[in-house]
């Protein structure tokens, strides 16, 4: 007997497929290792891995309902950007109604998982995230250059999601950690503004890089948020919550951070951009190692 493939039921994995685009499952797994972060600093007795993996679930789905239905309420903008103009709802391999049922329908369900099952603080925060990135994130990303600093809000909170889940309430660690988070996706996002700069304008995103023909005013938010990181993210080493470990791993990839961003702002090219853009996506999972790192030691 022969395993079966994916290629023995093409229309269920292109089925498959076309709904993880939509719900953005590789940005989830950022997400959820944030969220498991966020636990992991502030677990306590109380705590279990049960709590732990209703939480992921449910935050999973509140976060592939939201992606769903920016897809569906973007889709035209979408069709005209190269980036994303194969995405489900553009090629129509998807309907709008089919995404929109979808959205609200994965949506509720993670709102109930997470109530039930995990605790009302946890609800109440996922539910803020859903709602700013909806309705208020998403209609200024037409409007305003403002949306990234809204947007960076929700993008923040899972870390704050996992810390509620563990301990039930909003503690310092999860500030800091919130904090962190926020201040990074900044020269983040940036960079990608620059990078799909032509493709923003064409989808009438009105990002940093909107009236930035030569980068300056990019470049300079890079570096000033790059700068502020490094400060920034030492804040669970003075809450108590990580060791010198830590504190030393936060400061010195925070100057190669930097490093980076001076590139950019020396030379602001696609390459430099692109640069930083890899770079920054490594930061986390260093800072997040040495968080681990950290706690091994102290419990040694």
């Amino acid at each position: 007997m022969t395993a079966r493939t994916d290629a023995d039921h093409p229309v269920m994995s292109h089925f498959f497929r076309n709904y993880l685009r939509l719900i953005k499952f590789r940005l989830l797994s950022l997400v959820l290792v944030s969220t498991c972060m966020g636990f992991y600093i502030s677990n306590n007795s109380l705590s279990s891995i049960s709590v732990l993996l209703y939480a992921l679930i449910g935050i999973t789905l509140v976060g592939g309902g939201a992606n769903s239905l920016n897809q569906w309420k973007e889709r035209d903008a979408d069709a005209l950007m190269l980036r994303t103009r194969n995405r489900p709802l553009p090629a129509q391999r998807l309907t709008p109604d089919n995404a929109l049922g979808f959205g609200i329908l994965i949506s509720c369900c993670g709102f109930v998982a997470l109530g039930y099952y995990v605790n009302s603080l946890t609800l109440v925060l996922s539910f803020l995230s859903w709602a700013i990135y909806l309705f208020v994130y998403t209609p200024l990303k037409t409007r305003t250059v403002l949306n990234t600093w809204i947007g960076a809000v929700p993008g923040a909170i899972p870390a704050v999601l996992g810390a509620t889940a563990a301990s039930g309430t909003l503690e310092i660690s999860a500030l800091a950690l919130f904090l962190t988070l926020y201040v990074w996706q900044m020269p983040h996002f940036f960079a990608i503004s620059w990078i799909y700069r032509d493709d923003y304008l064409r989808g009438g995103f009105k990002m940093l890089s909107w009236d930035d023909d030569h980068g300056a005013t990019t470049a300079l938010h890079i570096l000033a948020h790059s700068i502020l990181l490094i400060p920034i993210s030492t804040g669970l080493f003075w809450s108590g919550d990580s060791g010198v470990v830590y504190l030393f791993a936060a400061i010195g990839s925070g100057f190669v951070f930097l490093y980076f961003a001076l590139q950019f702002y020396l030379n602001t090219s696609k390459i430099t951009a692109k640069k930083l853009f890899h770079y920054s996506i490594l930061y986390l999972p260093l800072l997040f190692a040495s968080i681990i790192l950290d706690h091994m030691l102290a419990t040694a």
